[in-house]
């Protein structure tokens, strides 16, 4: 029932269960009680007083950390009070002071009587004093541990409800006991020591007693003070014969024939016989243990094996992942930004598989002038893009023209360099090349911005420079060309001298390539059976399967379709890897050209893997088949990255493949060896008659194969 609900009760007053000698006597000079919730102006004097009976909710602060909550009745005295927390705290309730707002408070001062905070509650502050005649107050101290161990306290809250929340719209404040549902531990048994007095109590914890796994050896101890010792007398289990004399006559004898001595040994105490006992015991028992040591340690090395593994491999599959992402970055920029000649033709073999994709489509989906309507549509669409690729590359072009022609003057400008007697590396600057670096100096000049009278300064230096090339077929054209642009920053203000500069420009190049000396050496030349042009063999297409060179570069390329060269020279750059962590440096792939590679991949193995039959073209490799051999044509088969990790770590071939799988890998061998057999000559020529490490080399130098 809540205070409330619960009858108003009007006493008189309440006092606790005391002894009535206890009880505190009035002081002389206290003033009577007084009610704070009278409205009189005069305070009433009487014996008793009435008032309504409630449970308020008292806090003693004991310091600025500790406070202790209790209920009382609010007709209690603090004489009282004082007399219930010094039974709790164990003292003297004579010491007990309690102060509110930093005055004293009276004994027979009732609690409803003192000031209280906005929810009811009646806050004291409880300090102690020192014993009568002491001058240190600091001796009592209050302690919280005694309060709390030796009694078992309801904790108490006092609840404030707000006016809307009550049915007759008034706040109201209510007290609330915490109750304590702790397990209390039950009586078992126990004992009392004699001596001592101290009981000995017995409980249960959840952890069982300690096994004895030496029980079953049956020990002869005393375990407790219980055991009793108890005489018996036993008698023999058969009678025994001896030899004696029956009387003076008759004698019996017993025979001494089974008789034996025994002969007292080492004296052997019962635990000494039984360790002995024990001996192999323990023997299987050290063993045991020693094997379970060993599998442990196996165990544990196994796991930080497989540990190890697992990490490497998730390592190297983050790393395939990485660099697969980088090969799509890479193509997404090149597609955007080509550049070069391979950037075009991927962006070719883009057009072409767009254009099968297409022509599937239409094949499934048109017949008749549908049909050929659409392909026309097509053919439209492809020719436009096409023609969009190729005014990207004539914009290319144009825009590497000056790299490439910087590109060509550094080259003409280097020294010759050879590797002459014990290694040792010869540099011969000659004056022509000394002259190609100091005209293209001039040249990169002459494309610098400059003002009206540095631009005059400089061509006069010019013009005295190309005085010394009279020689050069164009030399009038050029120096005409400097003269009037050094007239028209003179006499004129307003000129546009941009076109007569390009064509400066133009013909200084020329004079730069010009050599005086014409060069006796004739360049070795062909011409090419297809476009009729005599070319140098530098510009000739050179391949393995060919028997003699008839077609050039241009000719050649343009009887191919457009494919992604850069896979082909990746997939080659990774056979060079490979043989070379190998150290096989008379490998056939050294001698290989990416357009070997695609044909051996797109006419040999079909463009697919033998195993998983992945025709993503970028995750192909060439491995060897065998690994104990070079690498060759007919040594190698095509295999995804994944897969061709794997494949090295056979050591057997024939264990693993299926032996259909095998024969069709041996034929697949024989088709490469017909295809290369220009090359496969080459190789047995060389490799028997000795040669091959000539080839190459150069007979000024000592080469080592270790260092290779």
């Amino acid at each position: 029932m809540s205070v409330e609900e619960r009858p108003p009760t009007y006493v008189s007053n309440v006092q606790l269960n005391v002894d009535p000698s206890e009880r505190p006597k009035m002081p002389a000079g206290c003033p009577p009680p007084h009610d704070s919730r009278s409205t009189d102006s005069e305070p009433q004097y009487s014996e008793e007083c009435c008032v309504e009976l409630e449970n308020v909710t008292v806090k003693f602060r004991l310091s600025e950390a500790e406070i202790v909550a209790q209920v009382y009745p609010n007709c209690l005295t603090l004489a009282e009070v004082k007399q219930d927390m010094a039974r709790k705290f164990e003292v003297d309730p004579g010491l007990l002071v309690l102060r509110q707002y930093g005055e004293t408070l009276c004994d027979a001062l009732p609690l409803n009587s003192t000031a209280l905070d906005e929810f009811g509650i009646h806050e004291f502050q409880l300090n102690a004093k020192g014993p009568a005649g002491s001058e240190n107050s600091a001796q009592i101290k209050l302690d919280l541990n005694v309060y709390y161990d030796k009694h078992r306290l309801a904790d108490f809250i006092t609840v404030h409800i707000s006016g809307d929340d009550t049915q007759d719209g008034e706040p109201k404040n209510v007290v609330v006991e915490i109750e304590n549902a702790a397990i209390v531990k039950p009586f078992l048994c126990g004992y009392r020591d004699k001596n001592s007095g101290i009981e000995y109590l017995d409980a249960f914890t959840q952890t069982g007693p300690y096994f004895d796994k030496m029980k079953f050896r049956r020990y002869k101890t005393r375990d407790t003070q219980t055991w009793e010792q108890k005489e018996k007398t036993l008698n023999t289990a058969h009678e025994q014969s001896v030899q004696c004399h029956l009387d003076g006559i008759n004698i019996m004898y017993v025979s001494a024939a089974h008789d034996f001595t025994i002969v007292p040994g080492k004296y052997q105490s019962f635990a000494q016989k039984e360790r002995a006992e024990r001996r192999l015991e323990k023997i299987r028992l050290i063993q045991r243990n020693w094997r379970r040591w060993i599998l442990w340690k196996y165990i544990h090395i196994r796991a930080q094996e497989y540990r190890r593994l697992v990490k490497n491999r998730e390592l190297e599959d983050e790393r395939y992942e990485k660099c697969v992402e980088k090969r799509v970055e890479r193509h997404r920029a090149v597609k955007q930004f080509p550049r070069t000649k391979d950037d075009f033709d991927l962006l070719l073999a883009e057009v072409g598989r767009w254009k099968k994709a297409e022509l599937k489509r239409i094949t499934a989906n048109y017949e008749g002038p549908a049909r050929i309507a659409e392909v026309n549509i097509l053919l439209d669409k492809e020719i436009q893009l096409l023609n969009g690729v190729e005014r990207q590359r004539y914009l290319v072009f144009k825009a590497m023209e000056d790299f490439r022609n910087d590109q060509l003057l550094k080259e003409m400008g280097k020294p010759i360099e050879w590797i002459g007697y014990k290694d040792c590396k010869i540099h011969l600057d000659l004056l022509s090349t000394q002259r190609v670096r100091f005209l293209t100096e001039i040249y990169k000049d002459l494309r610098k911005p400059r003002n009206r009278v540095d631009r005059l300064d400089f061509l006069r230096q010019v013009m005295a420079v190309i005085c010394d090339e009279a020689c050069f077929p164009n030399f009038p054209e050029l120096f005409d060309l400097f003269d009037r642009e050094k007239n028209l920053l003179l006499y004129s203000k307003s000129f546009d001298v941009e076109i007569l500069r390009k064509r400066q420009n133009m013909l200084f190049f020329d004079l730069i390539k010009f050599q005086k000396e014409g060069s006796t050496k004739r360049t070795p030349s062909r011409m090419c059976i297809v476009c009729k042009k005599v070319k140098t063999y530098a510009e000739f297409a050179i391949r393995t399967r060919q028997s003699h060179v008839d077609t050039c570069k241009h000719c050649y390329y343009l009887k191919l379709t457009a494919t992604e060269n850069t896979v082909y020279q990746s997939i080659l750059r990774c056979i060079h890897r490979d043989e070379r962590k190998r150290k096989c440096t008379t490998s056939f792939a050294f001698v290989m050209q990416p357009d070997d590679v695609r044909h051996i991949i797109d006419k040999i193995w079909h463009g697919h893997s033998a195993l998983s039959k992945s025709e993503n073209l970028s995750e192909l490799r060439l491995p060897r088949w065998n690994k104990n051999d070079d690498w060759a044509p007919w040594n190698c088969i095509c295999l995804t990255e994944r897969e061709t990790r794997h494949h090295y770590k056979i050591d057997d071939i024939e264990k693993v493949y299926d032996p259909k799988f095998i024969l069709h890998i041996g034929n697949l061998h024989m088709l490469a060896r017909s295809l290369f057999h220009t090359l496969a000559a080459v190789a047995v020529e060389f490799q028997e008659t000795g040669q091959w490490w000539k080839v190459g080399m150069n007979q000024h130098r000592s080469s080592k194969l270790e260092a290779i």
